[in-house]
């Protein structure tokens, strides 16, 4: 079977599955692993959420604008924190800090850094890519296939000379000591604000907007997180839910079929649409609930903007639902939020 679904094929959107078996009907793609956050495309490629495997060919504006776009966490024991951050007091600072932290921002969209709890450990957790250089690779490899394969989009992989690899797999590195920059800068606040009490952190990067080139061909990650050895890698829930910390389950079949790959998102339950539909069907008890938790996402009006509900943890899969459909994941943590700063940059 060319296709191996990680998520329940029925609740598939159909604009995604019909851009989907476009891709299946192409000779060139061997085998492609779907995993439950998947959605549409607006760019008639296909949809985010998915992994694919080529051997002679390979797409190289399928990753979009962002290439090594991916989630980091820097994390301490708790014991290792003086007290609970003070949002009334330190959010505003926080978030200033945060816009200052690099000359790109964050960027848009659901790119974010948060500081995030479990029972054992604390997280700081960023959402970042290449920002400029991932858009300027992306310009480069429009001219080329201008070049040598106008009207389509894909090369013959000799294309992807060494020269070429090593300028992709700087934007690669690029985008990784962003994250790593935010999370030390990060750090560096909470320490300056006495909220740490000493040691350093441990540190986790992956990627899932990139192409892997191997032995065995071309693997393509459009939204779908590369699973290293034992690295561990997040996948974010929700911003008022938080993110699952899993690691490759090494032993397991679907590995494989997953092309080493696992979600890179909760993947929606709800549509944006739906989502602002649910919230203002809520009680005024469960609305004051959620302004309660998350005081500093209210905008002047004393409400949150449709961008902020529209990422409420109603609208999203949960942990469990994750973990069933994908059993080359296995489970070392989860977390729960305790602040978001997001749009730092556009």
């Amino acid at each position: 079977m060319k296709t191996s679904y990680f998520t329940d094929r029925s609740g598939v959107e159909q604009n995604a599955l019909q851009s989907l078996r476009r891709f299946e009907a192409q000779p060139a793609i061997q085998r492609i692993a779907v995993f439950p956050d998947i959605h549409y495309c607006s760019e008639r490629s296909i949809p985010v959420g998915v992994a694919f495997r080529t051997t002679d060919v390979f797409f190289p504006l399928v990753t979009g604008k962002d290439t090594g776009c991916g989630v980091a966490y820097g994390r301490i024991p708790k014991k290792d924190l003086r007290r609970p951050f003070d949002k009334m007091r330190h959010y505003r600072a926080f978030e200033r800090a945060v816009h200052g932290m690099t000359d790109e921002g964050l960027g848009g969209g659901n790119h974010f850094l948060s500081l995030e709890e479990s029972d054992q450990y604390f997280y700081v957790i960023v959402h970042t890519g290449s920002r400029n250089l991932g858009i300027h690779l992306y310009q480069e490899a429009v001219a080329l296939l201008q070049q040598h394969n106008p009207g389509q989009d894909w090369l013959p992989v000799e294309y992807a000379s060494a020269g070429w690899r090593s300028v992709y797999d700087r934007v690669l590195q690029y985008a990784t000591a962003r994250r790593r920059e935010f999370v030390e800068k990060a750090f560096a606040f909470l320490d300056r604000n006495n909220y740490l009490a000493g040691g350093s952190f441990t540190w986790a990067d992956s990627q899932h907007n990139l192409l892997e080139f191997t032995e065995a061909g071309v693997i393509h990650r459009k939204g779908s997180t590369q699973l290293t050895g034992a690295g561990e890698v997040v996948i974010p829930l929700s911003m008022s839910r938080g993110s699952l910390i899993v690691r490759a389950n090494t032993w397991h079949a679907a590995l494989e079929a997953s092309l080493h790959s696992s979600a890179h998102g909760a993947g929606r339950r709800l549509s944006r649409t739906d989502t602002l539909k649910h919230w203002y069907s809520l009680k005024k008890s469960d609305k004051d609930a959620y302004r309660a938790r998350f005081p500093e996402l209210l905008n002047r009006r004393g409400a949150f903007d449709s961008s902020i509900l529209q990422e409420f943890d109603f609208a999203y899969k949960d942990s469990a639902e994750l973990l069933a459909t994908q059993p080359q994941l296995l489970k070392v943590d989860e977390t729960r939020p305790m602040l978001t700063v997001k749009n730092t940059g556009m």
